[in-house]
């Protein structure tokens, strides 16, 4: 395999010592850096440009990735936190080197990273076919645990097996790794969800005691929740959309007999009271108007 396709699976960024172990030597990567194809980071490291600065961060550290930021490089839902979390071998010495090409030549974060947050651990044994600047999936949510809620810790694992990082076989033995109150609720998961802040929905509308189906087919339609078998509830995130469509699709959901409230990130988090008070208020109308046709009330 070609050189850069290599790197390109390692996450962009790799030590030498592990492109060895993958058949590439010496002299092919000192051609590639003298070509300008690859960055040298650190003595040791190299890179391409698509290389994530908070991974050539970790490098630099001497660490890896772990927590929340181990998660989101693997496009999974990584909760709250904008933490960098780093992790370095137990019982070492945290060095700090100097980048050998200056950070900004890489690929930004999506968005600007907090403070570092360091951790020393027992280090995994290093697989050569993966990513070494990043903790394994199951490490990155046993940190993540520490720091954040149950709910978020649930949504990442339901993310994790939904982007095919983490089988559902493989969740069983994770359970064993957190502390026990985790378990309740993720017994509660179903694997449907299709974005973390679906899992969080699910989860907060079941413990208000709605009635709660999820990724529901109606017509040519699938839809996130449905409470109570008539109010639609999409949960939208950061996801760009098709406004023209997405008209045409709630149009029709409508007509179908349905109600619909479409939400982000900021109704869920930071807005979740006036989200749920907007909720009630439409059930409490469509309850009102049901009990008013019944009694032959005209309006």
């Amino acid at each position: 395999m070609h050189l850069t396709n290599t790197l390109a699976q390692l996450g962009y960024l790799a030590s030498r010592r592990q492109l060895a172990d993958l058949g590439f030597g010496r002299r092919a990567i000192d051609r590639a850096l003298a070509g300008g194809v690859l960055l040298p980071v650190r003595p040791g490291w190299v890179a391409t440009t698509q290389a994530n600065q908070l991974a050539v961060i970790a490098v630099l550290n001497g660490a890896r990735l772990t927590g929340g930021t181990a998660l989101r490089s693997f496009g999974i839902w990584d909760g709250l936190d904008q933490h960098v979390h780093l992790q370095l071998p137990a019982n070492s010495h945290r060095i700090i080197r100097s980048p050998s090409t200056p950070i900004g030549r890489f690929t930004p974060p999506r968005f600007p990273p907090g403070p570092l947050v360091i951790e020393w651990a027992a280090a995994a044994r290093a697989d050569s076919h993966s990513p070494q600047w990043r903790v394994s999936v199951t490490d990155a949510i046993v940190r993540f645990a520490r720091v954040e809620s149950d709910e978020q810790v649930a949504a990442a694992i339901e993310s994790a097996v939904h982007e095919k990082r983490m089988r559902r076989a493989e969740v069983s033995a994770l359970m064993e790794r957190l502390p026990r109150r985790f378990r309740r609720i993720l017994t509660r998961l179903n694997f449907k969800a299709e974005s973390g802040l679906e899992s969080i929905g699910v989860l907060r509308f079941e413990d208000l005691g709605y009635d709660v189906a999820q990724q529901v087919q109606i017509g040519p339609d699938r839809v996130d929740i449905v409470l109570d078998g008539w109010l639609i509830i999409e949960l939208d995130g950061d996801a760009h959309h098709d406004v023209a469509r997405d008209r045409k699709r709630t149009n029709r959901l409508i007509r179908a007999g349905y109600s619909l409230l479409r939400f982000g990130y900021v109704d869920v988090f930071f807005e979740w009271d006036a989200t749920l008070a907007l909720v009630q208020q439409v059930r409490g109308e469509r309850t009102f108007a049901q009990e008013s046709a019944v009694a032959g009330i005209a309006f």
